[in-house]
């Protein structure tokens, strides 16, 4: 054979061995990865980093699974200084990170080399409890190694993989966001940050202690707990960016956290270790209360104490209803039946004193109308009084009807932030609505409107309507209404359609039903 085709099969075959070599290195990355019923991770060997962040039967709003780890995939990258050098030199010293133990719970990565005068190792062990793991970055720098500067810097983020939703009007901010969380003995605290008129970063510096920090969404949560009583101290700074380079994509969304690792310089210690129990997945509060530690407390942070224990006391008769009968919007429905037989006593007694005063109302009609012709301004009204009271008629006893609705806005403050935050209930649906977590979308305008956003929602028509019938009803049957009357109450309803038109349509389907149940006990009232 020829010498020029010896020179070319040797070519050819060396070609062919790198690029097998290349496509085994391809699919070891690829399938370098920890799975459990509820986990999903895969690592990148070049930098270390989790690429990707799963979680196996939970889908986004673009119908793929939800990765908690886009839109960048480098959650929990390293960053910083070691023997003198950043990082990220270290890394292309060595040729990208090293697989050193793989089994079906535990992944143990290595940057180490004899280049290099350090080994530092990240470790991930799965849990048994849903959507949790154990991770640890361990360091051993020699004494002599050591440069002045010298630290590493973990990154939790960029965001949770939450996306910006459009079209659902001005609560819109409600439904998609991501922000800072942590804890303190004060109890959980939020910021949101990189907004319009919001902070650009916020730093740990101003606490006094703190016991875990992470990132959060409206139903999604990546939270870091250090498992080592001397991490607390560890400093943090969360940051968004100045300017997000996408306009689909706003800074807030982009937010991460900056946990300070500094390199401790005592000559006796070699090895450092840093351990953080990780949580990542949905705010559902199984999942959060099922093992140490506890992290109950991220739902219904901003609420009072009693509010918190009305929301999480209502949260479980719904996931009590919803157990028996399957359907969520069925369960509000009477969830609000049962709130309206708890109050049976309160509003028998109220409708009733109504019922009088509507007779009283009656009787003393024409007195009233004498009075209101011959007199006027704060006169007129003097008069008014004294002839209820020598009737012994308190003027607001015709309004003790509506002290029913009042009694019933905890409850609903309570479903907003349980129809918010409450991962269990994200995707419930009912009728025509796709989900009770968001307003109800009959049909889309074909254009995004203010306020309105960009769809037609049936639920704060009927919810108005029936507000309005409620209060008719609740007032004095006898009483001529005054044209005030009725352009107040005309207002009032505009109001309610207005401020709940984007509110999520399980509190509008709340609200509507116990509308109803209000008019359906007054008349059964005014019929005895």
């Amino acid at each position: 054979m020829p010498n020029y085709q010896n020179k070319y099969l040797s070519l050819l075959s060396a070609w062919l061995l790198l690029l097998c070599a290349f496509s085994v290195t391809a699919n070891e990355s690829q399938g370098i990865s920890l799975k459990n019923n509820s986990l999903d991770i895969t690592f990148d060997l070049s930098t270390g980093n989790v690429d990707h962040w799963r979680l196996p039967g939970v889908k986004n709003a673009d119908d793929q699974l939800q990765d908690m780890a886009a839109p960048t995939g480098q959650l929990f990258a390293l960053q910083g200084q070691l023997a003198g050098k950043p990082l990220q030199e270290w890394e292309q010293l060595a040729q990208g990170w090293t697989l050193e133990q793989q089994t079906s719970q535990e992944v143990v990565l290595s940057l180490k080399s004899p280049q290099l005068p350090f080994v530092l190792k990240k470790t991930w062990r799965l849990s048994e409890h849903a959507w949790r793991a154990d991770f640890d970055v361990s360091l051993e720098l020699p004494a002599a190694h050591r440069a002045d500067g010298d630290h590493l810097e973990l990154q939790v983020g960029p965001g949770v993989g939450e996306k910006p939703v459009s079209g659902l009007g001005m609560g819109q901010s409600i439904y998609s966001f991501t922000q800072l969380v942590y804890n303190t003995a004060q109890g959980v605290s939020t910021v949101r940050l990189g907004g319009e008129d919001e902070p650009s970063q916020f730093s740990s510096s101003s606490l006094t202690d703190w016991d875990w920090v992470g990132l959060e969404s409206r139903y999604l949560a990546m939270i870091l707990v250090p498992t080592k009583a001397s991490q607390k101290p560890l400093q943090w700074t969360a940051k968004a960016p100045e300017q997000s380079e996408s306009k689909q994509m706003p800074a807030s969304f982009l937010t991460s956290i900056f946990i300070e690792l500094p390199i401790e310089q005592s000559q006796e210690l070699s090895t450092q270790t840093y351990s953080w129990n990780v949580f990542g997945g949905g705010k559902a509060y199984g999942a959060l209360t099922e093992a140490n530690p506890d992290l109950g407390g991220v739902l219904f942070s901003g609420l009072w104490d009693w509010l918190r224990g009305l929301s999480l006391f209502i949260m479980k008769v719904l996931q009590f209803i919803h157990a028996v009968i399957g359907s969520w919007g069925l369960s509000i429905i009477l969830l609000a039946v049962l709130v309206r037989l708890a109050m049976y006593p309160i509003a028998k007694n109220a409708m009733t004193a109504q019922k009088k005063f509507a007779m009283v109302q009656a009787r003393l009609q024409p007195q009233l109308e004498d009075i209101r012709r011959r007199y006027k301004g704060g006169e007129q009204s003097e008069r008014i009084l004294e002839l209820y009271e020598s009737n012994n008629v308190s003027p607001l006893a015709g309004m003790k009807p509506l002290l029913i609705i009042l009694i019933q806005v905890p409850v609903f403050v309570s479903l907003y932030h349980l129809l918010g935050q409450t991962f269990e209930l994200r995707d419930a649906s009912f009728l025509w609505i796709k989900t009770l977590a968001e307003p109800d979308q009959l049909f889309s305008w074909g254009i995004d409107l203010p306020v309105l956003g960009a769809y037609f929602n049936l639920l704060p028509v009927l919810m108005a309507l029936t507000t309005l019938l409620s209060i008719k009803v609740a007032s004095a049957s006898g009483a001529k209404t005054s044209l005030k009357q009725t352009m107040t109450s005309l207002l009032m309803g505009l109001g309610f359609f207005v401020l709940f038109y984007s509110f999520p349509a399980g509190m509008v389907l709340y609200w509507t039903s116990a509308n109803i149940l209000q008019v359906l006990h007054q008349k059964i009232i005014k019929a005895e």
